[in-house]
């Protein structure tokens, strides 16, 4: 139960919800806060790509940035000298 489960989501269920979240495929995992039930259930569409690339894609943008202004750099550095 400890382990992390990368296609499923766990969030406090208000009770009054637990029967609809149920039919959904979530199951309970214990109490929660007042009112409410600690439940895990299937990671709704999409997210699963957040998990896969960190920041969502924002990382491999930001390093080809970088390549892009490296590169740039390079050749005003080659043109100076030349």
């Amino acid at each position: 139960m400890d382990d992390l489960a990368h296609d499923h989501i766990r969030a406090f269920i208000a009770r009054t919800r637990v029967a609809e979240m149920k039919s959904r495929g979530w199951r309970v995992l214990g109490p929660g806060e007042e009112g409410s039930l600690l439940m895990e259930g299937p990671m709704p569409t999409g997210r699963a790509a957040v998990l896969e690339e960190p920041i969502g894609g924002l990382f491999g943008d930001l390093i080809a940035r970088a390549m892009a202004r490296a590169d740039a750099r390079d050749r005003t550095a080659t043109r100076r000298a030349a």
